[in-house]
C-alpha cells in the first residue's frame, strides 16, 4: 500500500513539473475579484517552416519527373508559373517507356499551386501538387506514381 501511494505521489509530482516546463494553464486569481482564474501562458519563441538554402529559391532550369512503378526518368524545361493555359509541354523522348508520362503533350501551372499534365487533346494525364521533400508529386490519377525533382545538369 505504501508502494502504491509512494508511486501517484511521484507520478502526479512528476506530471507538475512536466506540465510547468511545457508552459501548462496554471491557475492565479484575479486581482479584481479575488476570483481564481486560469493564466494561459504562451511560448513566446516565434516558430516557422525553414528556409530553403539560397540556391534553392532560384526556379531550377530544368525538372526532373520519375514514374516510380515503372522506374522511368525523364527530364524537361521547368514550366512558368500560374501559366492558365495549357502550353506544349518539352517532354523527352525517355517518357515513352512509362505507361503515365507517354501520352504527355501538353502543361499548365495554376495559382494554387498545381501542376497539370495533359494529352494532345487537352485531356488531363496527370495532376500533381507540391510535395513534401520533392518539388511535385502526382495525385490524380490515384494509382499514378509519379513525382518531380530539381533536374541536376
Amino acid at each position: 500500500m505504501n508502494f502504491a501511494a509512494t508511486a501517484l505521489g511521484a507520478g502526479i509530482a512528476a506530471a507538475l513539473v512536466i506540465a510547468h516546463m511545457q508552459g501548462a494553464l496554471t491557475p492565479a486569481s484575479d486581482a479584481f475579484t479575488g476570483a481564481t482564474v486560469i493564466d494561459a501562458r504562451l511560448d513566446p519563441m516565434t516558430t516557422a517552416s525553414i528556409a530553403p538554402a539560397a540556391s534553392d529559391t532560384s526556379r531550377p532550369a530544368a525538372i526532373r519527373l520519375i514514374d516510380l512503378r515503372s522506374g522511368v526518368t525523364c527530364k524537361m524545361a521547368t514550366p512558368e508559373s500560374a501559366a492558365r493555359h495549357f502550353a506544349p509541354a518539352p517532354i523527352g523522348p525517355d517518357c515513352a517507356g512509362s505507361p503515365d508520362l507517354q501520352n504527355v503533350a501538353l502543361w499548365r501551372s495554376s495559382s494554387d499551386g498545381s501542376l497539370e499534365l495533359a494529352d494532345s487533346d487537352g485531356q488531363t494525364v496527370l495532376r500533381f501538387m507540391p510535395g513534401d521533400g520533392v518539388l511535385y508529386e502526382s495525385i490524380y490519377p490515384s494509382e499514378a506514381m509519379v513525382t518531380i525533382v530539381r533536374s541536376r545538369g
